[in-house]
């Protein structure tokens, strides 16, 4: 299934552009002695698409999207947080509706079934970021001021390139129709190209194509027409750039370096597109004499007309198709070891560019929503499950109640509670409901156990709540936790006094099969009190504005299901 949308954003056209130019001129670089030269030119002008045209095509072969490219404003990204923060605390208690006792959406009644004191799981290496709002005057006018050197900078490329064409369609305006040259009429005809109009001017040094919808064919005056072999090579290269449409191609590259003129990639992929242009004129040329008995002999008579007709002066080729002095000396090395391709080589070309064209087109995706479910759980299972996108996909109407329903019905008939069995089911029955493939979803499997479950485990370890009313904190054989985590279950306390350090390690199943205790005097113990000290230090010193970062299970944390309190730091969830 293939999602088509008018929706990249500017910078992503320029990254994703970018890394096609790297990658055509790598390629480019290792096979261009070995590709027929038609494969290049047809790359660029997938690339130039891509930079002018804000496509999004999603498809099994799409690229995740840039991590720089999904940053949130600060609102949503503190909501976020604030929701991680009420998962790691894990903080549920007894007398607490569903709704209010899970860091569920709002539609948890809904999503969650029996779903009472859920415990929810948070990746390994989470951490709780407290940012605060950075001033929106100041964003705006850094926005403006990039704004105005953008904008700047693509006038002045315009005003430059424009100036030489200006300059050059001046050089051009004294050029006199040749109508009675025979030699020329007949040459034209034999190609079926005698609609082309022939002008001869002595302010050119060498022939060159003007024009897009109306071409025409310039020679320099300083030419010896009556050199009818010459002429003959000269009009059929010019003319096959007539019929490649190689101006309109130049005329896009033009369109398209003052809106990228900041990207060296992009100034570096004109040149290679005037070159692999007047390369694949050649060849293509050269195809017209390989059933000719004489074909050596008319390559060496092409190559010689390039020498002869090469100008001595540097010319902005991407304005006219022409005969160029630039790297003549390998235009006439591959002329004269050209050599027609093989089936299979052609074949492989063909392969490449589609598979190129395909990759190029659909390989990078503009941000989009991800989330495609609620966490969903179910007390029929030891695990909970959110569905998000991998792509950006349409699924029809009502793709979040449907695949809620299909997450309830292989949690009630799975009796495994193997989370990789779970997940095979689930991504098995999403792809046959919605038709796509199983790579098109990413779940988040975390186990998610209710708590009178959760503390019979922990009691069989020795583990138990404090008696204390509303008192989260656990004792270990009668002694009062310092810092506990259970990773897998997604649970982290930690206070500033205690007698022992405890970590609870899970197998796969998420069965408790070890319980780690800590003393003083062990080094990890030790290494926590360090730490627990260094966090307070550093919130004491944290002023609002700053940005603090820190590993979950080296600060205090105490809280409520409605607040989190960091020392003095309060971050309401709620």
């Amino acid at each position: 299934m293939i999602s088509f949308k008018m929706n990249m954003p500017f910078y992503l056209m320029v990254f994703y552009g970018s890394f096609m130019i790297l990658a055509v001129l790598v390629l480019r670089w290792l096979l261009k002695n070995r590709l027929p030269k038609f494969v290049f030119p047809t790359l660029w002008g997938v690339i130039l698409l891509r930079l002018l045209i804000p496509f999004s095509l999603s498809s099994p072969l799409s690229l995740k999207v840039p991590e720089f490219a999904t940053n949130i404003p600060y609102e949503a990204a503190f909501a976020e947080n604030t929701n991680i923060a009420e998962d790691v605390i894990a903080i549920q208690e007894k007398d607490t509706p569903p709704a209010e006792g899970t860091a569920l959406s709002a539609q948890s009644e809904a999503v969650v079934e029996d779903a009472t004191n859920i415990n929810c799981v948070i990746p390994q290496e989470a951490t709780l970021s407290i940012a605060y709002a950075s001033d929106p005057y100041k964003q705006g006018r850094n926005t403006s001021i990039v704004l105005f050197i953008y904008f700047t900078g693509a006038l002045a490329t315009a005003t430059i390139l424009m100036a030489q064409k200006y300059r050059y369609t001046r050089l051009l305006k004294n050029a006199l129709l040749v109508e009675h040259n025979e030699t020329i009429n007949t040459i034209l005809r034999e190609m079926d190209m005698g609609h082309i109009l022939v002008f001869t001017n002595d302010e050119i040094a060498s022939p060159l194509v003007c024009g897009l919808l109306t071409p025409r064919i310039y020679l320099p005056t300083r030419m010896d027409f009556g050199n009818i072999t010459l002429l003959r090579y000269i009009l059929r290269h010019e003319t096959m750039h007539i019929r490649r449409k190689d101006n309109w191609l130049k005329a896009v590259m033009l369109l398209t370096l003052p809106i990228h003129w900041f990207n060296p990639l992009v100034w570096a992929m004109s040149r290679a597109l005037a070159s692999d242009l007047e390369m694949a004129c050649d060849e293509a040329l050269l195809r017209l004499y390989d059933r000719d008995s004489e074909a050596e002999e008319h390559r060496k008579g092409y190559a010689l007309s390039l020498l002869t007709m090469a100008i001595t002066k540097s010319r902005p080729t991407l304005l006219y198709s022409a005969f160029s002095r630039t790297e003549v000396e390998r235009r006439i090395q591959g002329i004269l070891h050209y050599h027609k391709p093989s089936a299979l080589l052609l074949a492989f070309s063909i392969c490449l560019l589609l598979g190129g064209s395909v990759v190029f087109a659909t390989g990078g995706q503009a941000p989009f929503e991800t989330t495609l479910t609620s966490y969903c759980s179910s007390n029929s299972c030891r695990w909970g499950v959110r569905v998000n996108l991998a792509r950006n996909i349409s699924l029809g109407k009502n793709a979040q109640d449907r695949a809620e329903r299909l997450i309830f019905d292989v949690m009630h008939e799975d009796t495994t509670n193997d989370p990789d069995l779970l997940k095979a089911q689930l991504l098995s029955a999403l792809a046959d409901t919605f038709h796509v493939e199983r790579s098109a979803f990413a779940l988040d499997i975390s186990l998610c156990l209710d708590d009178r479950t959760l503390y019979e485990e922990y009691a069989a370890w020795g583990l138990v709540r404090s008696n204390e009313e509303n008192d989260l904190s656990l004792l270990y054989n009668g002694e009062t936790i310092r810092t506990f985590s259970d990773e897998m279950i997604g649970r982290y306390m930690s206070g500033p006094e205690g007698a022992v350090d405890l970590t609870v390690e899970r197998n796969r199943l998420g069965e408790i099969i070890a319980v780690n205790v800590f003393r003083e005097g062990d080094t990890v113990y030790d290494r926590r009190t360090k730490q627990l000290g260094q966090g307070l230090q550093r919130y004491a010193q944290t002023a609002p504005g700053d940005s603090l970062e820190t590993e979950l299970d080296t600060i205090p944390i105490t809280g409520t299901a409605d607040s989190v309190t960091l020392h003095n730091y309060t971050v309401q969830t709620k």
